[in-house]
């Protein structure tokens, strides 16, 4: 058995100086003007893209590639010092990610999780937009259920959204 650490690697700890870097100059000195505006700040989303932050890539190497979980909360703790509303831009589109990956085929995953980032020289953003009667946000008690019929070749939503 491994014993818990929350000790860095060095990997970790490049990761949390490149992270933080970002945010000191590229997030931090913008953070107000873009609260103010209160728009999605897609100009940040893209500085993210063209550095790696922000991807499929990036993401999967900080999930799947880190058998200690600590690199993304690191990685959000640097971008979140420097805005947590910018910092949510740049990984909201985690949250239709995780769906997908939580409820998809690897086939499916493998189609959908990368449209949810684009490139890095064409972003897209993924969102995870839900609501139910009696159940409002809390996925976990929705009834609605959309089920194949083969006979027809289509799908029936059986519930009401």
């Amino acid at each position: 058995m491994t014993d818990f650490s929350l000790n860095l690697n060095e990997d970790q700890l490049q990761i949390q100086k490149w992270v933080h870097d970002f945010a000191e100059g590229v997030i931090r000195p913008v953070a107000e003007e873009w609260d103010e505006r209160e728009e999605f700040p897609y100009p940040i989303v893209e500085e993210a893209a063209k550095i790696g932050l922000y991807g499929t890539d990036f993401m999967a190497n900080a999930l799947v590639g880190d058998p200690t979980g600590l690199t993304l909360p690191v990685a959000i703790e640097e971008m979140f010092w420097g805005d947590a509303g910018l910092g949510m831009a740049i990984m909201g589109s985690g949250l239709a990610a995780a769906g997908i990956a939580a409820s998809g085929t690897t086939e499916q995953m493998m189609e959908w999780v990368p449209q949810c980032y684009g490139t890095a020289d064409k972003i897209a953003l993924g969102a995870f937009c839900a609501s139910e009667p009696d159940a409002g946000s809390d996925v976990g008690g929705y009834r609605t259920r959309a089920t194949y019929d083969e006979a027809k070749d289509e799908w029936v939503l059986n519930g009401t959204k």
